[in-house]
């Protein structure tokens, strides 16, 4: 590549589609130095479905039938996002796919297990938040037996006179004999 051509990749024109780009990336044209412009850095996808729409009413329309995948060394291909450096997964042998369905069984089983350990500790709190509330209520319930209770006794078991003590007698005299 001349200064010109990185010049026009630059400043072109008009932004690059997705498929010039996708079509560039099977062609093996190096698409690792080429600078993005502004405009296509914040390009919406109601954008690109417009100029794709144009595009297509232009008669650019693509072509269907095989996709042809470039070859594995797009490892230094920038992806803008949360995931940067990621790249498309090769093919992985049987064990490794084995490994990766096991692990994500795994993990189904323990996000399930964690929803009735949930549940579990749900009902067992209501459980005792009811239990609660019944052994309050019992509690009250018997203090008011209790005051039945005693109330009662005072009235008709026990009748309550206060006596005099009767006056001391004297000893001497009971103990002389007349």
């Amino acid at each position: 590549m001349d200064m010109d051509e990185i010049l026009r990749s630059i400043y072109s024109s008009e932004p690059k589609a997705a498929d010039q780009v996708w079509k560039d990336m099977v062609e093996g044209k190096d698409t690792n130095n080429i600078i993005t412009t502004q405009h296509e850095q914040h390009m919406t996808l109601e954008d690109f479905l417009t100029n794709k729409a144009t595009a297509a009413a232009d008669g650019h329309q693509e072509q269907h039938g095989t996709i042809v995948v470039p070859p594995s060394s797009s490892s230094g291909t920038r992806r803008r996002g949360k995931r940067k450096g990621h790249v498309e997964e090769p093919l992985l042998d049987k064990a490794t796919l084995q490994k990766q369905k096991r692990m994500i069984k795994n993990r189904e089983s323990a996000a399930r297990s964690r929803e009735r350990k949930q549940a579990y500790t749900v009902e067992l709190e209501s459980l005792v938040v009811q239990l609660e509330e019944e052994n309050k209520r019992l509690l009250r319930e018997e203090a008011d037996k209790n005051k039945q209770r005693l109330k009662q006794l005072m009235e008709f078991l026990i009748p309550v006179t206060e006596k005099r003590k009767p006056r001391g007698m004297l000893r001497r005299v009971n103990s002389v004999q007349w």
